[in-house]
């Protein structure tokens, strides 16, 4: 069995520049202190020292490395007798390597705000066995396979940095913050970003995690305020307009209010390479039966709402791309159906339904 043992005199080496050092780096020699407290010894955290600058190589030590201004989010892992080395093919793929050592060694983060520490062997109480002696993943490129963390409007204030800081040490790839929840009238609205999110958005830089933006946002771009000077736009039941859940897609009003509101809200992102846009939440398949929507079925609705923004993103940022939400066999791919434009991509899960987080998608709740 593959045992590291905390008794000896580790250093943790790594070179300057790399910010996740000060936060997963930190995470790294703190555990490495609770360990050595629970084994009886008088050691603390492991020091840290430049990389860069002559080391004494009698000492064991745990190299810290990776590229930065990358998007790439694969590490690999390996340990030595004397030697542990740790390496990103970013700062959040050194972030991911740093928290799957310690998941090999025993730690485990199963819910925010908890983590739990192997238990030392009564024998042997500074050494614990590791699952394995190396660890490779490699960078996934497909957005749609990412690992995600959705904060909504609804989750708890008070828990979202906990989730946040859960998801880094769990390997997700990817936080997904909504679009602006207040309007600039209200106290705590700095601009694009609430206050709330922008100290989401400072934490999740110090752990290199990227930050994508929307949700269950579609209706963002047909904003309620218009329904008792636009009626039309919005979704039809029963022969009469309904202002919840979703809205007209087929109206040419409707179409040019979702290029207005796309336009100003992808602007106001325009470094975000990702935009999720879901219908309703809970309400997903509820779209309008007016006589020109009976045309197209729900899933069609929804990509004709979907294109016309996607069309907008195309023209500002090329290389982004959006999330639509699609859980039936249809593909888009027969000629008389609408069909996805090339900048999307679908899900066919969204978080908080059943299967969702074995899918990689989870929701920051209670």
């Amino acid at each position: 069995m593959i045992k590291f043992d905390v008794a000896r005199n580790w250093t943790v080496l790594a070179p300057p520049g790399l910010g996740v050092v000060q936060s997963a780096g930190a995470d790294l020699r703190r555990i490495l202190a609770l360990l050595r407290a629970r084994a009886g010894l008088n050691l603390k955290e492991p020091p840290m020292q430049d990389s860069t600058a002559p080391i004494d190589n009698s000492i064991p030590v745990i190299v810290l490395s990776g590229k930065t201004n990358s998007t790439a989010n694969g590490f690999s892992w390996r340990l030595g007798i004397d030697r542990i080395e740790i390496y990103g093919a970013s700062e959040r793929g050194l972030c991911n390597g740093i928290y799957d050592f310690l998941a090999a060694l025993g730690v485990n983060w199963p819910k925010p705000g908890e983590e739990i520490l192997p238990k030392p062997h009564p024998n042997h109480p500074s050494e614990y066995p590791l699952r394995a002696a190396n660890a490779y993943q490699g960078t996934i490129k497909e957005p749609d396979k990412w690992r995600r963390l959705v904060i909504t409007g609804a989750s708890p204030l008070s828990r979202r940095e906990d989730f946040l800081i859960w998801a880094v040490r769990n390997r997700i790839d990817v936080l997904v913050l909504p679009f602006a929840e207040k309007p600039p009238i209200l106290a705590g609205f700095t601009g694009k970003y609430s206050r709330i999110q922008e100290n989401l958005l400072n934490l999740a830089k110090q752990y290199a995690l990227p930050v994508e933006i929307g949700g269950w946002d579609l209706n963002c771009l047909v904003p309620r305020r218009y329904f008792f000077t636009k009626k039309d736009i919005f979704r039809m039941e029963e022969g009469k307009r309904i202002r919840d859940h979703n809205f007209c897609p087929t109206n040419p009003d409707t179409i040019t209010l979702i290029k207005a509101e796309a336009r100003r809200r992808f602007n106001e992102h325009s470094d975000t390479l990702v935009f999720h846009l879901w219908p309703d939440r809970d309400a997903e398949q509820l779209w309008c039966s007016c006589p020109s929507c009976r045309a197209f079925s729900r899933e069609e609705q929804n990509r004709i709402a979907v294109n016309t923004a996607a069309d907008v993103l195309v023209e500002i940022n090329p290389e982004a791309r959006i999330s639509y939400y699609e859980n039936t066999g249809e593909s888009g791919d027969n000629p008389n159906e609408v069909s996805p434009r090339p900048n999307m991509f679908r899900l066919r899960l969204l978080p908080g339904q059943e299967g969702a987080e074995e899918a990689g998608l989870f929701l920051a709740g209670d």
